[in-house]
Formats: C-alpha cells, sequence, structure tokens
C-alpha cells in the first residue's frame, strides 16, 4: 500500500494494545498500519505534524497528510 494510514498507539498500554488487534481484525485490506509511540518512526512523524507530547491515553492517526489527535482521558 502506498499511503497506508498510520495509527501511533502506546505500546506498553494493553487497551491501547487492545486496540490495535481490534482494528487489525477488522481491517483485512491493510489500510491501518501501527507504530508504537515509542518508536523512532512515531517520533519522527509526531514531530512532522507538530503534534505536543503524546501521552498514554492518546491514539494518534495520520491519513491523507492528515493528523487525528484522539485523547481517550477526556
Amino acid at each position: 500500500m502506498n499511503n497506508p494510514h498510520i495509527v501511533i498507539f502506546d505500546g506498553v498500554c494493553n487497551f491501547c494494545n487492545g486496540a490495535v488487534h481490534f482494528i487489525i481484525q477488522r481491517d483485512p485490506e491493510g489500510t491501518f498500519a501501527f507504530t508504537p509511540m515509542q518508536s523512532e518512526l512515531a517520533q519522527e512523524l509526531t514531530q512532522r505534524f507538530n503534534v505536543p507530547d503524546v501521552g498514554m491515553d492518546t491514539l494518534v492517526l495520520i491519513k491523507d497528510g492528515e493528523c487525528y489527535i484522539l485523547d481517550l482521558a477526556q
């Protein structure tokens, strides 16, 4: 896939890992790619999109050149 939708998640959060597995099970075409926020790729992407400090309760979606932030704590 040339332009996957990238989900950045907390790699140590059980809830976030469950959300990733939930998405994978419902994404047979592999539309979504995943990277833990602890990875170099996630750090590069959050800097590129000027994402503020991402907490453990946050999922970030990068889709079609746009960045969406879901704060699960709110």
